[in-house]
C-alpha cells in the first residue's frame, strides 16, 4: 500500500475454509519474503517499523522535488487466515529554493483473507480490500503538494505467490514469483468543472480517478537452495539472504484523469532471521513520470509469531481460548 501512495505523490470470504495455514509466508518449503514495493501474499502477525525511502531531485532543472518517506504498517491476524493491517507514512518533499512540504499521508486499512495454499506446488493466494481515508493526512498547502487524496477510495486486490519447486533443474527451484493486482474505486469521481478565464487551464473538482495498481517480485532463496537443493557449505548469514527484483506500477482507469502511468523498479536483497527481516533495494524509475534518478528503500520488519508467540503472535480469536 505504501508504494501506491508514493507513486501518487509523484503523479463473505472470511467464512470459507482455508486449505493449510502457514506463518512467515511459507507454501511448502518455500518462504515468500516481505517485499518492499508490493505486498506479499501471506496473512500474518507482523510490522514494518519503519520503511525508509529516498528518491533524489533531478539535477537538470526539473521541478520534481526530492522525496523522503517513512512508512509504518501493522498487520494482525483475526483468525488463522483472516487479518487486517493499518498503515500510514510521513513525507518530506524538498525542492531547492522552495519551502519543504512535510506531513502525514492518508490513513489506510486493509482486510485480507488467504483462502488457499498448496504445499505441493508452493502456491499461495489471498484476496483483500483496502480503504484509504481522505483528509486523515496533511491538508491545506502541504496537503496539495503531498497529493493526499481529497476523496476516500476502496481498492479490491488479489495477491499471489508461486515457488519454482516444480522445476526439474535444481538450481532454478529456489526462484519464486509473487504479484499483486488492484483496482481503486473513488468515492468521488474527478470531473471537469470549467476553464480558468486567465490561463485557459482546465479546472477540476476535488475528486480522483479510478485506477489500476500492481506489481511483481522475482526472488531467489538461498535458504531454499541450502535446505532443498544442495548445501554448498556457505555461511549461515548467506543462507538467510534472498536477492530480489521488484516492479510496482500504477495507471489511471477512468477519464478525465490527472494521473500518469508510472513504473518503479527495486533491485536488492532481503536478510531474514526468525523474528525479524531487513531489506534494502535500489529504486530505479521506469519512466520520466516516476523520476529520473536512482534512490533507495530500506525496511526493518518484525515477525510477532516468533517474537511474541503468546500475545501479538497469535490470532485474536485464540486470545480468549
Amino acid at each position: 500500500m505504501f508504494t501506491n501512495r508514493f507513486l501518487a505523490v509523484l503523479a463473505g470470504a472470511a467464512l470459507l475454509p482455508a486449505h493449510v495455514a502457514f506463518a512467515h509466508g511459507f507454501a511448502g518449503p518455500h518462504m515468500f519474503i516481505s517485499t518492499l514495493l508490493i505486498d506479499d501474499p501471506n496473512v500474518a502477525d507482523e510490522a514494518s517499523v519503519p520503511t525508509f525511502m529516498w528518491l533524489p531531485q533531478p539535477t537538470d532543472g526539473d521541478t520534481t522535488p526530492a522525496l523522503y518517506n517513512l512508512a509504518f504498517e501493522f498487520d494482525k491476524r483475526i483468525t488463522e487466515n483472516l487479518g487486517f493491517s493499518v498503515s500510514d507514512d510521513y513525507n518530506w518533499l524538498r525542492l531547492p529554493g522552495a519551502k519543504t512540504a512535510t506531513g502525514w499521508g492518508n490513513l489506510e486499512a486493509t482486510l485480507k483473507y488467504k483462502p488457499y495454499v498448496s504445499t505441493e506446488h508452493e502456491f499461495m493466494v489471498s484476496v483483500g480490500v483496502s480503504r484509504e481515508f481522505a483528509r486523515t493526512g496533511a491538508i491545506g498547502f502541504n496537503g496539495a503538494v503531498l497529493d493526499n487524496d481529497d476523496s476516500s477510495s476502496t481498492t479490491p486486490t488479489i495477491y499471489w505467490g508461486k515457488g519454482f519447486g516444480d522445476l526439474p533443474i535444481g538450481y532454478l527451484r529456489p526462484f519464486a514469483l509473487t504479484g499483486t493486482l488492484g483496482y481503486t474505486i473513488a468515492d468521488k469521481k474527478l470531473k471537469i468543472i470549467g476553464t480558468d478565464p486567465d490561463s485557459g487551464d482546465v479546472l477540476f473538482n476535488n475528486g480522483i480517478s479510478n485506477g489500476w495498481s500492481g506489481g511483481l517480485s522475482l526472488q531467489y532463496s538461498m535458504r531454499y537452495l541450502q535446505s532443498q537443493v544442495k548445501d554448498l557449505g556457505l555461511p549461515e548469514f548467506v543462507n538467510r539472504l534472498t536477492p530480489v527484483v521488484e516492479v510496482a506500477w500504477s495507471s489511471s482507469a477512468s477519464r478525465p484523469s490527472q494521473d500518469s502511468t508510472q513504473y518503479l523498479f527495486g533491485v536488492g536483497v532481503n536478510y531474514t532471521e526468525n523474528w525479524y527481516a531487513v531489506g534494502v533495494e535500489a529504486l530505479i524509475p521506469g519512466n520520466r513520470q516516476t523520476g529520473s534518478h536512482v534512490g533507495v528503500i530500506a525496511q526493518f520488519h518484525l515477525y510477532f509469531d516468533d517474537l511474541l508467540p503468546h500475545s501479538l503472535g497469535k490470532p485474536i480469536v485464540e486470545w480468549f481460548q
